[in-house]
């Protein structure tokens, strides 16, 4: 009798045993359950909490005007917490996600996160946006960028102008414009009233996007002279002999869009040729076809170099000035 109810004692406090194993571990998995999941790794409980912004591979950004910019953030408490984007403190966007594109130019991007109980957190990039392959463009000659109010000037070196220049504004104001040598060349007339200054120049395409293009500088001040001296002394051009001087160098110091002055005097004729004697702007040569000017008198020859003029003084072994019967004084560039 004694041994039967020892093992009856034995049973059941292993049953106990059992009992009180089990109910801690119901009781562990319901509190780990409470407080996350594999499916929302970030939640927290409390609207109380501090907010974070989790990522940790923000960095600063550089993407041309075509490609969106996009980008995905993680934050805690995810339950209880917006995030904002402000590009140059201006908001552009609401939620976790970006993807969109973005102005021209150097911007600061700003990304807040704000809790349901006002607490907020930020980060900050910065985002330059640069001209797609085929935007249009203005050359960047400060002499052709200096123009009088109500006054036209002609910038070159220009690209991508036909069919995506509809409008264009100088100081936010429409300004009267004309596109020359296919795209190339911009001809454009400064609004009347505006003060001496430099002002913003932008060029609207058809959908209404502007492309900045630097600054114009509206002013009636006198133009400085960009020129500079290649040359200067007397030489005497004959058919025998022509101007040599700069035929070695010429090429190094120029480029399509500068503009060669030739400032000469006496009686007779001539012209800026190749070393093959083929004038710069045509490659035409022969005593008809060259082009030769006359010359009676002090008198000031001037070139503007082309992309074929480039070419051709490459090909041709650099550039002299041929003729009869005048004396070279000085060349220039600007």
């Amino acid at each position: 009798m004694k041994k039967i109810m020892n093992q009856y004692k034995g049973n059941v406090l292993k049953a106990m045993m059992m009992l009180f194993a089990m109910s801690v571990a119901f009781a562990g998995t319901g509190t780990l359950s409470s407080c996350s999941s594999d499916d929302d790794p970030f939640f927290t409980v409390s609207e109380d909490d501090n907010p974070r912004i989790l990522n940790t591979d923000l960095a600063d950004k550089k993407l041309d005007r075509k490609t969106k910019l996009n980008l995905e953030i993680k934050v805690t408490p995810v339950h209880y917490t917006t995030v904002t984007w402000l590009l140059d403190g201006n908001q552009i966007a609401e939620g976790t996600t970006i993807d969109q594109p973005l102005p021209l130019g150097d911007h600061e991007l700003k990304i807040v996160a704000t809790t349901t109980k006002n607490k907020t957190t930020s980060r900050t990039l910065k985002v330059t946006v640069i001209p797609a392959a085929d935007d249009p463009a203005l050359g960047t000659n400060a002499s052709e960028l200096w123009v009088a109010p109500g006054e036209t000037t002609t910038i070159r070196n220009c690209k991508n102008l036909v069919d995506h220049v509809q409008k264009v504004l100088i100081a936010g104001k429409e300004a009267a414009f004309e596109v020359l040598d296919e795209g190339k060349a911009l001809k454009v007339t400064a609004p009347s009233g505006l003060a001496n200054g430099d002002y913003d120049i932008t060029l609207v395409d058809g959908s209404g996007v502007q492309f900045p293009c630097g600054t114009i500088k509206v002013t009636t001040e006198p133009r400085p002279s960009m020129e500079t001296t290649l040359w200067e002394g007397e030489f005497a051009v004959t058919w025998g002999t022509p101007f040599e001087a700069l035929k070695e160098t010429f090429l190094s110091k120029v480029k399509a869009g500068t503009i060669l002055r030739v400032y000469v005097d006496g009686k007779g004729q001539g012209t800026a040729t190749t070393a093959s004697w083929n004038n710069i702007l045509t490659g035409k040569g022969g005593d008809k076809e060259r082009g030769d000017i006359m010359v009676d008198g002090p008198a000031k020859w001037e070139f503007k170099l082309t992309d074929l003029s480039i070419q051709l003084l490459k090909e041709q072994w650099g550039l002299i000035l041929v003729g009869n019967g005048y004396t070279v004084k000085k060349v220039t560039i600007e």
